[in-house]
């Protein structure tokens, strides 16, 4: 083979350009998982603050377009507005498409959320699980969906920057609240998890390791038609009218 056809071939790589095509892999691929940091409008943090003690409704800019939405903690829904315009958006909107369709052969499926600043960068984010009810006093180990969605979040709730919520059990979840017990600005997740025999546990996560880590350690145990209502001053908000 002549020198000329020689050296049209392709040389091999050399074991820093082997190593240096590794890293962009790597850098890409967590680009692509951990996102590019607060959008989708890139407004400033603003303000949370509540509504009032009775309707558990709190305000906050959870799209970053500049726009104070409200968040009903008893119906877990967003209020989007904009100018005149009012959208009403559910927390089920958050689960993705196969998250939905994975979910859809099972019965008595059901989506529970908790809306609180979990990271401590001033932006309201998402906890939800999707989780089957118990079958009598049996609870049925089916968690489809335990993960936080970093806000700012889309009008679907959806967000680039999503987390995992570690939790050991996999059965079905009563109810998720934030609170912040230790006022540090970083909401904890609290949980409220059947136990079987018509038993619920209470267990706290906070974040951990870019997600929420919830503890194995029980910090109350109820009965399903007893567990404590919803403290309206977990979070520390201040009232709207002395924002």
């Amino acid at each position: 083979m002549s020198r000329g056809v020689l050296s049209s071939l392709p040389r091999p790589r050399t074991r820093r350009q082997w190593l240096t095509t590794a890293l962009v892999v790597i850098a890409g691929g967590t680009w692509l998982l951990l996102g590019t940091g607060p959008r989708p409008g890139d407004h400033a943090p603003m303000a949370i603050c509540a509504v009032d003690g009775f309707t558990l409704t709190l305000r906050a800019d959870v799209d970053a377009d500049g726009h104070l939405d409200e968040i009903n903690e008893v119906t877990s829904s967003v209020v989007f507005q904009k100018d005149d315009h009012r959208t009403v958006v559910k927390v089920d909107a958050a689960r993705g498409f196969w998250q939905k369709l994975r979910g859809a052969s099972k019965k008595d499926m059901k989506t529970r959320g908790a809306f609180g600043d979990f990271d401590g960068d001033g932006y309201l984010d998402l906890a939800f699980f999707y989780s089957q009810r118990n079958n009598g006093d049996s609870p049925q180990d089916n968690m489809v969906v335990h993960e936080v969605h970093y806000g700012p979040l889309a009008r679907d709730l959806s967000s680039d920057r999503t987390g995992t919520i570690r939790i050991r059990s996999s059965s079905f979840v009563y109810e998720a609240r934030a609170i912040d017990t230790d006022h540090d600005g970083r909401a904890e997740l609290e949980v409220f998890q059947s136990a079987g025999d018509g038993g619920v546990s209470r267990r706290i996560g906070r974040q951990d390791r870019g997600g929420v880590s919830v503890s194995r350690e029980e910090t109350g145990f109820y009965g399903e038609s007893d567990f404590p209502s919803r403290d309206p001053d977990a979070l520390g908000y201040g009232a709207c009218e002395d924002r």
